[in-house]
């Protein structure tokens, strides 16, 4: 059982026996509203834990968002990203040139997704599978995810862009949950 489990457990245990006690101290009649609107909040809260990791990192992505110069808005001929998330469609409004921090980013307002870059793999037919020391990251639904699973593949090279697709799977540290992107596509300009 993680941490996080039992921190969100101990915090509701905490309030059925709140409840409890109020009921075995109390006119039932007098409280029995009480005790259903907190039934009904406690099914829907998360735990502490996952609101505090939400937080954190809307917390971090502010201030680098604002300290990342040099993002330049997507167009149809410069750069692009696009790709379904779950089957959804999403498509970034600025992406970073890749030089840099030596990844592929495209952002839409605090969502991002984000892989490796290596101008000597800009080669027509050229797949890189995504694994270990390879993998692509993204911030999506108020979650930061990773992959272990999928693949880029450079499709187009000009002189002055390359274009290529992607896929992958990804997950949470310590969750279940993993999120399909697929059928993504980008272009990056050469300086």
């Amino acid at each position: 059982m993680s941490a996080k489990f039992r921190k969100g457990s101990e915090f509701k245990l905490f309030c059925v026996l709140v409840i409890v006690y109020l009921i075995k101290n109390t006119d039932m009649k007098k409280y029995s509203i009480l005790f259903f609107a907190l039934l009904i909040v406690l099914g829907s809260c998360k735990s502490k834990a996952e609101n505090d990791a939400t937080e954190a990192a809307k917390a971090i992505q502010t201030p680098v968002k604002k300290n990342t110069p040099g993002t330049v808005p997507t167009s149809s001929e410069g750069y692009t990203m696009k790709a379904k998330i779950n089957g959804k469609e999403w498509e970034a409004t600025e992406m970073m040139p890749p030089e840099k921090p030596s990844r592929i980013i495209g952002s839409n307002n605090e969502d991002y997704i984000s892989f490796p870059y290596d101008r000597r793999s800009m080669v027509v037919g050229d797949k890189t599978e995504f694994g270990e020391g390879m993998s692509p990251d993204m911030f999506m639904l108020d979650e930061m995810w990773g992959a272990k699973k999928g693949e880029m593949q450079i499709t187009k090279v000009t002189g002055n862009f390359a274009e290529g697709t992607f896929f992958f799977t990804a997950s949470q540290s310590g969750s279940n949950k993993t999120v399909a992107v697929t059928d993504g596509f980008f272009r990056v300009l050469f300086k």
